[in-house]
C-alpha cells in the first residue's frame, strides 16, 4: 500500500514515552536522488518561531525488513536525520523508535496517567523531500480513554485494552499542522450553520466549566468569520484545551488550535475573558496566517528558520482582532475593552526598543529575539504580537477617519484574503500596500509604512481623539528608575537604557541590598523605594555585583505613568459615530463567567 502507515502507541504512560512504528514501502523515494533513504525529523513548529531540536527525545531507532524481520542499517548522519541502508530486495520497511513526551506545551509531547497530547512535528519521522506522501496514522489509546484530533478518521477498533484509532493525513503539513489529545476529558459539540464545532477540556479536576462557554465560542466564531465575509474556511474546527495550576499559551491550526491556560482562572470574570480572548486568537489564525499568510510560509522549511517580515501583521493584526473579536461578540464591555488597550499601551511606552528595532526587522529576528529574550531585549527589539496590535488599532483608526467610517481594516483584509489567498498564493509587503490602496487610498498605506518600517512612535493620543477617547497619563510624577527585577528577588532582570539607573550604572544582575541604608528584599521593596525616593533626589543605592559590593548614586527621574483611555463626554457627533462604529456599545454586555 502506498504512503506511510504510523503506529502511535500511548498505552503505558508510566513511561513517559510514546511507541512509534513507521511501515512504508522505499520506492516512496525517487531512486537515485540525494535524499533517497533519509528520514528526518521537523525542528520546528510553525506558529512557534524557535528551533526546539525535537530530535533531542528520540530514543534509538531501529529499522528492520517488515516482512522477513531482518535487520536494517540506520545511521544518523545530522541532528534529526537518519540514512536508512535499505536492500534492494525489500518491499516494505518498519521503523521503531520511541520518542520522551513530559513536556506540557502547545507545541510538544506529554504522556501522564491522566492524558497523552502531541503535536506530529515532535513524534513522526517523515521521508526527506516527500512531502506530499499520505499517511495513515493509528493510535493506540490506553482502556477508558477518548481522543481528539483534528484530523479526518478513517476507523476505530477495539482489541481487548488496546483501542485503535485511524486518522490520514493528506501530506506532510497536515500532518505537522494537527495535534492529538488522549485522556478522559469533557467534550462540547457545536454548529455554526452546517459546520461542525468542538471544544474537548482537558485537566480541569472537577472545576466546572461556565455555562455559557459553547454559546460563547459560537459567538466568537461568528465574529471572526464575518470580519473575511462571513464564510468559514474549515471544514470542521477543534478547540483543544489544556488545563494546569499554570501556564498560558496557544497554537493555530488549520483545523484546530491548543489553548494553555490556568484551570481556576475559568471561575473569574477576567480571567475567563482572557480565556476567551485567547481562543478569539488562535481562531483568527485560522484565516490569518493558515491561509493569508506571506509568500515565505506558502512552503515551509521544517528543518531550518523560515523568515519574514510580516510578522507584525501575522500576528500583530490577530492580537488586535482578539479583544476587538470578544467585544464585537457582546462578551465585554466597552470599558473592559479599553482597559486592555490602555495595559498594552503602557507596556508599549515602557520598552524603549521599539525606537531601535522597526516592527519589520523584529519580525524577521524573532527567531533570535523574541523567543529568546535576554536582559537587553525591551532595549534593542520589540514585540510584534503587543505593538503590531496597536500598529493593527492605529490603521484601523486612520481607515475609519480617512473614509469617514464608510469601511475600515475589515475590508483591508478581506480585500487581501481575496487577491493572494483565494488566488493560491502568499502575499508580500507589496500586496498588503496595494490593498490599502484599493480600500482606502495610498494616505493609508502611506501612514502603515511609517509605523513598521520606521520608529515606532504612533501619534496615539490625536488618533484616539478622532474618536472621542481620551489618552490620561497617570502616575507620572512617582520616582522611576527604570529597572526591572527577577520574580521574588532584589537582583535586577532588566534596565531601561538612558533610565536614571542606566547612566548610574546599575546593570542586569546587580543585587539590590539596600536604598540610602536601609536593607530591602523583595516583601519590602516598594515600601522602603517609596518612603525614601524622590524625583530629583539623590538615592545611595547599595549593590553586590559579581561578589562585590558597591554604592551606586542614583538620581531617580519621573515614571512614564500609566496610560488610561476614557470616553470623552464632550465628543461631538462625528467623533461618536466613528466611535460606535469601531466600539459598538450594543455589545456591552460582558463576560458569560
Amino acid at each position: 500500500m502506498k504512503g506511510l502507515d504510523f503506529w502511535i502507541d500511548a498505552s503505558e504512560p508510566e513511561s513517559r514515552h510514546l511507541t512509534v512504528t513507521l511501515e512504508f514501502s522505499p520506492d516512496v523515494w525517487a531512486r537515485g536522488t540525494t535524499h533517497d533513504g533519509i528520514l528526518f525529523l521537523p525542528t520546528w513548529t510553525p506558529g512557534s518561531y524557535l528551533i526546539r531540536e525535537y530530535s533531542r527525545h528520540l530514543g534509538a531507532i531501529r529499522a528492520m525488513d517488515a516482512d522477513t524481520g531482518a535487520e536494517i542499517g540506520c545511521i544518523k548522519i545530522a541532528k534529526n536525520r537518519f540514512r536508512l541502508d535499505t536492500p534492494s530486495t525489500t518491499k516494505r520497511v518498519r521503523v521503531t523508535y520511541r520518542v520522551y513526551a513530559h513536556d506540557l506545551s502547545v507545541r510538544t509531547a506529554d504522556l501522564t496517567a491522566e492524558h497523552a497530547y502531541w503535536n506530529h512535528a515532535c513524534v513522526l519521522l517523515w521521508p526527506l523531500g516527500e512531502p506530499q506522501v499520505e499517511a495513515r496514522i493509528a493510535v493506540i489509546v490506553p482502556d477508558g480513554w477518548d481522543v481528539a484530533c483534528g484530523l479526518p478518521q478513517i476507523d476505530c477498533s477495539d482489541g481487548g485494552s488496546r483501542r485503535v484509532v485511524r486518522f490520514v493525513a493528506r501530506d506532510l503539513d497536515q500532518a505537522v499542522d494537527t495535534p492529538c489529545l488522549l485522556g478522559r476529558f469533557l467534550r462540547f459539540d457545536w454548529r455554526l450553520g452546517d459546520v461542525p464545532h468542538a471544544v474537548v477540556l482537558d485537566g480541569l479536576a472537577g472545576i466546572e466549566p461556565p455555562a455559557t462557554l459553547v454559546d460563547d465560542l459560537r459567538a466568537i466564531a461568528r465574529a471572526a468569520s464575518a470580519v473575511f465575509g462571513g464564510a468559514l474556511p474549515y471544514d470542521s474546527y477543534l478547540f483543544l484545551c489544556l488545563f494546569a495550576a499554570e501556564g498560558h499559551g496557544g497554537l493555530e491550526h488549520a483545523s484546530s488550535t491548543t489553548l494553555l491556560f490556568g484551570r481556576t482562572a475559568l471561575r473569574s470574570e477576567k480571567g475567563y475573558r482572557e480565556f476567551l480572548s485567547l481562543a478569539a486568537h488562535e481562531l483568527f489564525h485560522a484565516w490569518n496566517v493558515k491561509r493569508l499568510r506571506p509568500a515565505e510560509f506558502w512552503s515551509y522549511d521544517y528543518e531550518a528558520e523560515n523568515y519574514t517580515s510580516l510578522l507584525w501583521l501575522i500576528e500583530g493584526w490577530t492580537a488586535y482582532y482578539d479583544d476587538l473579536l470578544c467585544l464585537r461578540a457582546g462578551l465585554m464591555s466597552v470599558e473592559n475593552y479599553l482597559a486592555i488597550v490602555s495595559r498594552n499601551l503602557t507596556a508599549m511606552s515602557a520598552a524603549p526598543g521599539r525606537r531601535e528595532l522597526s516592527l519589520a526587522n523584529s519580525s524577521f529576528d524573532a527567531w533570535i529575539r523574541l523567543y529568546r529574550p535576554d536582559e537587553n531585549t525591551r532595549n534593542s527589539s520589540q514585540n510584534y504580537y503587543l505593538n503590531g496590535a496597536i500598529a493593527a488599532m492605529c490603521l484601523d483608526l486612520f481607515v475609519r477617519r480617512a473614509s469617514g467610517g464608510a469601511t475600515c481594516l475589515d475590508e483591508v483584509l478581506r480585500e487581501l484574503y481575496g487577491t493572494t489567498f483565494l488566488a493560491g498564493r502568499g502575499y508580500s509587503l507589496l500586496d498588503v500596500v496595494t490593498a490599502l490602496d484599493r480600500v482606502v487610498g495610498d494616505s493609508a498605506s502611506r501612514f502603515l509604512l511609517a509605523m513598521v518600517e520606521q520608529p515606532f512612535e504612533p501619534k496615539l493620543d490625536e488618533l484616539l481623539a478622532g474618536f472621542g477617547v481620551r489618552m490620561v497619563i497617570k502616575d507620572a510624577e512617582r520616582p522611576h528608575l527604570g529597572i526591572t527585577f527577577d520574580a521574588g528577588k532584589t537582583s535586577i532582570a532588566s534596565v531601561q537604557s538612558d533610565a536614571p539607573a542606566h547612566r548610574a550604572d546599575v546593570a542586569p544582575g546587580d543585587e539590590v541590598l539596600a536604598l540610602n541604608d536601609l536593607r530591602v528584599s523583595n516583601d519590602n521593596w516598594q515600601d522602603v523605594f517609596h518612603a525614601v525616593a524622590a524625583v530629583g533626589k539623590p538615592l545611595e543605592v547599595l549593590v553586590a555585583r559579581r561578589g562585590v559590593i558597591s554604592r551606586r548614586r542614583v538620581l531617580p527621574g519621573r515614571s512614564p505613568g500609566t496610560i488610561s483611555l476614557e470616553l470623552d463626554s464632550q465628543a461631538d457627533e462625528r467623533m461618536l459615530a466613528l466611535r460606535d462604529g469601531w466600539l459598538p456599545r450594543s455589545a456591552a454586555s460582558g463576560s458569560g463567567a
